[in-house]
């Protein structure tokens, strides 16, 4: 998503300003693993890139702790084995398919776990293999991204969580001029630049997934090839150099100039001087939903980040999605005989499709007419369980072009199919789409190559969905004797896990699952607000 660095400075010190607990172990031995082992643990890696009281490195301008320990250990990143929709996802689609499709989710929710044991040559992992493996409880950690090789990354034969390792303990980050003494002495890993580490490719290894249903390939989540199609690549033709933005400049706040390591004593290295553009950790994204689940459920879940650090996480989440995500303006209103016309656009400010990544996240416009301060007309509006107001069937709703009555519901969402055409919400079934409305970024091209992938279905006829946004044709019949100017309310709401996808775990029987719907069930289930606009009649 496309981030101003100024904001973001605010929203880091906010998340990590709470953070004080020491990581689990002080241990400065390489993690468990084969000789020739890539990955350690992130607590080794604590040892010298988390915030001491002696030690000026890795501090913002405010003093707040923005190292890479402290600001990764209460995102979604860090948490991806212990996330619980993803254990009752994973447990309904193995119920669905079989245990062997639980080796594609661990690529990338335990990528250490996985790949330590193919390297070594061992067979890939099912759960039950790795659910006392700190390398799965460790998520996606440090050494799994920072030596990464850069050997095909943002080409097919590395997505769906396939990127390449070797046996030579490198550890990549985004500077020349490296000290290695500290790094070859603790945990035996030589640094050195890459700056692969600075690319979004490096994040298509797994934010491009493709699933498959007996042979047919289905592209699951496709935020890197969606962002290469859009203003903001940096690798097409024509591309605005003020325009480019990579995944980690909009997902990674900079905080400023700073030391990015101390020693293990908790006093600054001399030897090492600040480095510019210094990026916290923090990966920001859009599910504020789970990061509270995992604040409420910390220690049945056996999370480390602390609750108000998750919380703060959060609450970063909301701000950006409210704040950086989209913007929405309203036409100026006008008296078409007795209904009320005007037109709401939404434009998309992130660099890929909004909503994108896991295709249960969807998006939606709830309108308002109000007269005198009382509604007259309401479109979009949510229960208290979360699901559309006066929609029979929120799983498979058209595209809506133009809004006339209260069941008309513009959402922005994907709906996939299975081979017997109908919605689907199992990731081993889909083989089509019924419908991807989903917002497309700024300077998509309907002729990019690979496009078949990430094209949207279902909107043919409407001319006001592009590049950049859509604008939405409303028309809305007053009621009689209306008297008094109107005004118009609209507002862009979001969800991460909307309830049609958790009425799909609700008959598997497993444990995951189960718990995962008591959770949501007795969670606050109000949408997010991504914008809003307003309107009064002249």
């Amino acid at each position: 998503m496309l981030l101003r660095t100024t904001s973001l400075l605010a929203l880091a010190t906010a998340v990590v300003c709470s953070w004080s607990a020491e990581p689990r172990s002080a241990s400065h031995e390489p993690a468990p693993g084969h000789a020739n082992d890539p990955f350690t643990t992130s607590e080794q890696c604590a040892v010298c890139h988390f915030g001491a009281p002696g030690a000026t490195a890795m501090r913002d301008a405010a003093g707040g702790d923005v190292s890479p320990y402290a600001t990764w250990r209460a995102t979604m990143m860090a948490n991806s084995f212990r996330d619980p929709y993803f254990r009752a996802q994973l447990r309904k689609e193995s119920a669905a398919a079989g245990e062997s499709v639980q080796e594609l989710g661990l690529r990338c929710h335990a990528p250490m776990a996985h790949h330590e044991r193919v390297l070594d040559g061992r067979a890939a992992p099912r759960r039950a293999d790795v659910d006392d493996d700190l390398y799965a409880d460790d998520g996606v950690s440090c050494t799994v991204c920072h030596t990464m090789l850069p050997d095909g990354l943002g080409r097919a034969e590395t997505f769906s969580g396939r990127p390449r390792f070797d046996d030579q303990r490198r550890i990549f980050g985004p500077y020349a001029d490296v000290f290695p003494q500290p790094m070859q002495a603790h945990v035996d890993y030589t640094p050195m630049q890459g700056e692969h580490v600075r690319t979004s490719a490096l994040c298509a290894t797994c934010h491009t997934l493709y699933t498959e249903h007996h042979g047919t390939p289905f592209a699951e989540q496709t935020p890197f090839l969606e962002w290469r199609n859009s203003a903001f690549a940096d690798d097409r033709d024509g591309a605005d150099p003020d325009a480019v933005r990579t995944c980690q400049q909009c997902h990674m706040p900079a905080t400023g100039k700073t030391r990015i390591a101390r020693n293990p004593m908790g006093f600054d290295f001399g030897r090492i001087a600040p480095r510019e553009d210094y990026r916290a950790h923090a990966f920001v994204g859009g599910n504020a939903f789970v990061l509270e689940l995992l604040a409420e459920h910390r220690d049945e879940l056996y999370v480390q980040a602390e609750p108000e650090a998750l919380r703060a996480m959060a609450a970063a989440t909301r701000r950006q999605l409210a704040e950086r995500t989209a913007r929405l303006s309203i036409s100026p209103l006008r008296r078409d005989g007795g209904a009320l016309a005007f037109d709401v656009t939404v434009e998309n400010l992130t660099g890929h499709k909004f909503p994108t990544g896991y295709p249960a996240r969807r998006a939606w416009l709830r309108l308002e007419v109000l007269v005198g301060g009382e509604v007259v007309f309401a479109s979009g509006a949510v229960d208290d369980e979360g699901r559309l107001r006066g929609v029979a069937d929120e799983h498979g709703l058209p595209h809506v072009r133009t809004i006339e009555r209260e069941s008309d519901v513009v959402v922005y969402e994907l709906v996939a199919t299975d081979p017997d055409g109908r919605p689907t919400t199992f990731l081993t079934r889909m083989v089509g789409k019924q419908k991807d409305s989903r917002l497309l970024p700024r300077g998509w091209r309907a002729d990019a190559p690979g496009v078949a992938d990430i094209a949207p279905v279902g909107v043919d006829g409407d001319a006001d969905f592009v590049g950049g946004g859509d604008t939405v044709a409303c028309r809305v019949a007053l009621p009689e004797g209306v008297d008094g100017a109107c005004e118009v309310r609209a507002t862009l709401c979001y969800q991460a896990v909307p309830p049609v996808w958790v009425d799909a775990l609700r008959d598997v029987d497993a444990p995951e699952a189960r718990r995962f719907v008591a959770y949501y069930d007795a969670a606050r289930k109000r949408p997010e607000l991504v914008a809003t606009a307003s309107r009064a009649e002249d």
